[in-house]
């Protein structure tokens, strides 16, 4: 199953959260667009003191530069206390609705059905893929304003500051994206075969908790053991192949998001020694992008995050 499908499937679990969905995204819409301000009022006191020292400006001007550091961070800084509340509480909530709808199938199937599965699979299913399904859902949510939202208005406000250099220091992010969408393949095929692994693993503990005085009976413990410790051996294989594959690609998304920093140093310090950039709107800009480097390999790692959550998804569906 595809991204955007899973997003589609799951639009009746958005729904049943929707007024906590509501408020957490007017919060997280509210904290990532003032996300901007802290910088440019960083630059802007920069420029301030500047001024102050040239005696261009009293004291009173450099006094209003400094308080008005103050309230742009406590701006961004107070949204963002309702903004987890609600998208933690919506997302948990989501989570159990899946978990109760899951039950829920299992529960009306025919009794020839409820015999042919076992009872470890269907605890994986609706404990494990229904967790993994939960970290998708919620690096949708939260991810769509703190990373997308987050990022749009840093580039906007970068755009304004200066458009050869924004471009030039944003040209390795499209490299990034195109690989979070090639990596898709490797991620989906991964997660399907640890959560696989781990419902053999359930159903075979299970299975023999359940007869383990047949099994001491007939003398099948030490044959018990070591098929429980090749499924163990199993899954772990399968976990570190997914650990491996989502780890190995986040280094990679950094190092091409970091990659414009020499594009943006080397052009800003040009322009700020020809005058056509003043020495606050530099230090505001670079704010803002080491801001945009520091959240935007989340841009790709939440798309490998949704290709995840909508692998589960497909073996929780009947």
């Amino acid at each position: 199953m595809g991204v955007l499908p899973f997003i589609w499937a799951m639009r009746h679990y958005f729904r049943l959260g929707a007024g906590q969905l509501l408020l957490g995204s007017l919060a997280g819409l509210t904290k990532n667009t003032l996300t901007v301000l802290p910088p440019i009022a960083l630059g802007g006191m920069i420029n301030a003191a500047l001024a102050y020292q040239e005696g261009r400006i009293g004291i009173d001007g450099l006094t209003w530069a400094a308080l008005w550091v103050l309230l742009a961070t406590a701006a961004t800084e107070v949204p963002r206390i309702g903004k987890s509340w609600w998208f933690a509480t919506s997302n948990a909530r989501l989570v159990a609705n899946v978990r109760a709808d899951a039950l829920r199938g299992v529960l009306s199937w025919p009794m020839a059905g409820l015999a042919r599965t076992p009872v470890g699979d269907v605890m994986a299913r609706i404990i494990g893929d229904a967790e993994v399904l939960g970290r998708g859902s919620g690096e949708l949510t939260r991810e769509t304003w703190d990373t997308l939202c987050f990022s749009a208005a840093l580039v906007v406000t970068m755009l304004a500051y200066d458009v050869p250099v924004t471009l030039l220091g944003l040209a390795p992010v499209p490299v990034a994206m195109v690989l979070a969408h090639a990596a898709g393949r490797w991620v989906h095929s991964r997660v399907v075969a640890a959560r696989s692994a781990n419902a053999a693993l359930t159903t075979c503990l299970q299975e023999q908790l359940t007869g383990i005085r047949v099994l001491k009976l007939f003398g099948r413990s030490r044959a018990a053991t070591d098929r429980l410790e090749a499924l163990s051996d199993n899954q772990k294989r399968a976990n570190l192949a997914t650990v491996r594959v989502e780890s190995g690609l986040l280094p990679i998304y950094s190092t091409l998001m970091v990659g414009g920093v020499v594009f943006v140093v080397w052009l800003g310090t040009r322009r700020v020694l020809s005058g056509q950039m003043a020495v606050g709107s530099l230090v505001a800009f670079l704010l803002l992008y080491r801001k945009f480097v520091d959240r935007g390999f989340r841009v790709p790692a939440m798309l490998n995050r949704l290709q995840a959550g909508a692998a589960a998804f497909s073996r929780l569906r009947p």
